[in-house]
This record gives structure tokens, sequence and C-alpha cells, in this order.
């Protein structure tokens, strides 16, 4: 699994919430050393940051969903933005949104639903 959020701290949480459901996880903190790594090692999921320095995560998210060797990987992606445009936004880009500040039991469902018996 693959987190690509520039904030440290909400790497960490999520970090430290998905290796508690027994997740091997890996973190980046901007697109192109994310795309990067997926590229040569892609994972089971990516949780993506909508708002990154480099490239935003919507834009990284065509950018996987459009690459036939990274197109099945699901996105998750989060957002501190309100609005239902940005919700519909992300959801035409990716697999599921979540809103930050995180919910932590819908975050722990969401990627369950993604990794399935792993999150167990």
């Amino acid at each position: 699994m693959l987190i690509i959020d520039d904030d440290r701290f909400n790497r960490r949480l999520y970090e430290d919430l998905l290796v508690a459901d027994g997740l091997a996880v890996d973190a980046v903190a901007d697109a192109a050393e994310g795309l990067r790594r997926i590229e040569h090692d892609p994972p089971d999921l990516v949780v993506m940051d909508i708002e990154l320095p480099d490239l935003d995560g919507l834009e990284a998210t065509r950018r996987l969903k459009t690459n036939p060797r990274t197109a099945r990987i699901p996105v998750v992606i989060i957002s501190a933005h309100a609005l239902h445009e940005h919700e519909r936004e992300a959801l035409a880009v990716g697999d599921a949104f979540l809103r930050k500040p995180l919910r932590f039991p819908e975050f722990h469902e969401t990627i369950r639903r993604f990794v399935g018996a792993a999150a167990r």
C-alpha cells in the first residue's frame, strides 16, 4: 500500500492506522515520487491526497488510471475540500473519496473494501 500526502502528520497517521490493520505501508510526500514508485513496484492500494505540491492528486490518479499497468490499482482520494463538487471530481477518477478530518471507522471500512481479508 502506498500513501501519497505532503503533510508529514497525515502520512504518519494513515501509516499508523494501516499498520495497525496488519498492512505493509510505504509513504511519500509528492505525486511524482509516488508515480515513480508505483511504476516500479505497483502497490495493492493507493491513499492519495488531492492537494500536493508538484502535481495534484486528481491528475496523478488520472495518470494511474490511464496507464494499463496501473489502471486496476484502487485509489482512495482524501481531501479537506468539503464541497460536493470536489467529491464528484475525485470519484470521477478514483475509487473512493474521504474527507478530512478522517473518521477512523469510515477510513478502515473503505480500506477493507479494497484490500479484503488482508485488512483484518
